[in-house]
Order: C-alpha cells, then sequence, then structure tokens
C-alpha cells in the first residue's frame, strides 16, 4: 500500500480507507481518463519506476517512485517534466502538493515551503505546501 509508511491512520492504515481507494486502480484509471489530470510514467527495462500526476495544471497530486530507483534523481526528474510541461501549458508559477510527512525534505529541495501545519484528513497525515516561482 503506497503511502502508508506511518503516516495513515494509527500507523498500519486503519482509519485511512478513503485514501487507500483514492490511489486504487479503478480511481487511478478515473483520474488518467479526467482533463483535469495529467499523467507521467518513468520506466526503466520495461518496469514501471515512477509515476507523476499534476491536478489542474497546478496541484501535485501523485509523485511516486519505485523503491529499487529511489535516491537515484528520478523524483526530480519528473516533477521537473511536470512543472515544465504545466508551465508551458501556462501555469502561472504557482503549485501546490499535500505531502507526507516522509515526503517533506524532498519537496523542500525541489522549492517547495510548509503552507500550513501537518493535518490530518481521511486517516492521513499530511503537510500543505506550496511553490512560487519567480517568473522573470
Amino acid at each position: 500500500r503506497a503511502g502508508a509508511r506511518g503516516d495513515c491512520g494509527d500507523g498500519d492504515g486503519a482509519g485511512a480507507e478513503r485514501f487507500f481507494e483514492a490511489i486504487s486502480a479503478e480511481a487511478i484509471a478515473g483520474y488518467i481518463s479526467s482533463p483535469r489530470y495529467d499523467y507521467w510514467v518513468a520506466e526503466s527495462s520495461g518496469h514501471l519506476a515512477g509515476a507523476a500526476a499534476l491536478r489542474d495544471q497546478k496541484h501535485l497530486y501523485h509523485l511516486v517512485v519505485a523503491s529499487p530507483y529511489q535516491r537515484r534523481g528520478l523524483g526530480r526528474r519528473l516533477w521537473s517534466t511536470v512543472q515544465a510541461n504545466a508551465l508551458a501549458a501556462g501555469n502561472t508559477g504557482e503549485f501546490t502538493v499535500n505531502s507526507s510527512l516522509y515526503g517533506v525534505p524532498v519537496y523542500q529541495r525541489f522549492g517547495f515551503v510548509p503552507a500550513g501545519e501537518p493535518t490530518a484528513a481521511n486517516g492521513v497525515l499530511f503537510v500543505p505546501m506550496q511553490l512560487r516561482l519567480s517568473r522573470t
């Protein structure tokens, strides 16, 4: 179960049923078919290495990297691709993400800053974060 690094429910995912429903294969198929979402995938030798999704050209909805590919820059490359595509599509340089506690340092390296206190919703603890690019 993706995302269950102690940020869900009471550590074992209890209380996070709505979150897990939202990341089910059926739910993701719905997001992919929606005009509100754009998805990118990274493959390595025919295996899914990572994926990213942007909602409404500004909210980073998913950014996941499979364990064997972590700490190799793939997350940064996916984010750079997402960001460049959003800017080309008219994004004004403002992005948001709801980060797991585990992911906060990663997003901070991408330039995001906390936009509020850690928040619990649907059994998931997250930190709302934002990025505002200087467009000169």
